[in-house]
């Protein structure tokens, strides 16, 4: 690092750089400027996640939370399945429509058998959890999940709104593959509106096109997930499963 510039820091930084040089067993001099903006980043994420200015902050706690940051993406890694456990947004998906998904939007996402839909789920879920290890992201088959909720004994409106009202991203994926009744579509369309209502992002996947996959959800829940107006996203590709490729 250029001497000049380190003079120019205020203690906060200049101790947080002193502990990384520490840290890593390097001199000043080889602490480069790209490793000093990665410090900063990580530790302006801390503050956000705590809401407060980064300088009000102490080592230790930017320390401490940084550990805890670490521990929480370690076990998020460890619960991704082997198969999708190098799934990347950046090497794998290159659609247009990924950049809405990235920043929040929720959405439904159809398209043949084995191009990837899962695999996109688990590669924004970890890119998610790479910006925030904080943030919840759950991944359920639709099938799954109304199994689940109609197993407890009590009010599955409830059930289901605690346990998958609030995460932050939902993914619920093989909707086609759903053989339930009404009722269960009705809770399906319940969770769904009332995360539309808090603002929370859901993503639906199906192996089937755009006009399944409304039939399936009915039209209110479709325009939830879709956006007035918008189209569901056509994940296109050859079936990789065929290819011996990871799907």
């Amino acid at each position: 690092m250029i001497r000049q510039f380190y003079s120019t820091l205020s203690p906060f930084w200049q101790t947080m750089v002193a502990r990384e040089c520490k840290a890593k067993g390097i001199s000043l001099d080889d602490f480069s400027i790209s490793d000093f903006e990665k410090l900063k980043t990580g530790a302006e994420r801390v503050a956000s996640l705590l809401g407060r200015n980064v300088e009000e902050l102490k080592v230790e706690e930017v320390d401490r939370k940084n550990d805890e940051l670490r521990i929480k993406l370690k076990l998020f890694e460890e619960s991704v399945p082997f198969r999708y456990k190098d799934a990347d947004l950046q090497k794998d998906f290159h659609a247009p429509f990924i950049e809405s998904l990235k920043n929040g939007q929720s959405g439904v996402v159809v398209g043949g058998n084995g191009i990837g839909k899962t695999r996109l789920a688990w590669a924004l879920a970890r890119y998610w959890k790479q910006q925030n290890p904080s943030c919840s992201v759950q991944i359920i088959k639709g099938a799954e999940l109304l199994s689940e909720v109609k197993a407890i004994d009590g009010d599955w409106y409830r059930y289901i709104r605690e346990v998958y009202g609030k995460s932050e991203h939902l993914f619920i994926d093989e909707i086609d593959k759903i053989k339930g009744t009404e009722a269960d579509w009705m809770l399906l369309t319940y969770l769904i509106d009332y995360r539309y209502e808090w603002c929370w992002q859901t993503i639906v996947l199906g192996n089937c096109g755009k006009d399944e996959a409304m039939r399936l959800l009915g039209q209110s829940s479709y325009s939830r997930l879709s956006g007035d107006g918008a189209e569901a996203y056509h994940l296109v590709g050859t079936d990789k499963r065929k290819e011996g490729m990871k799907t």
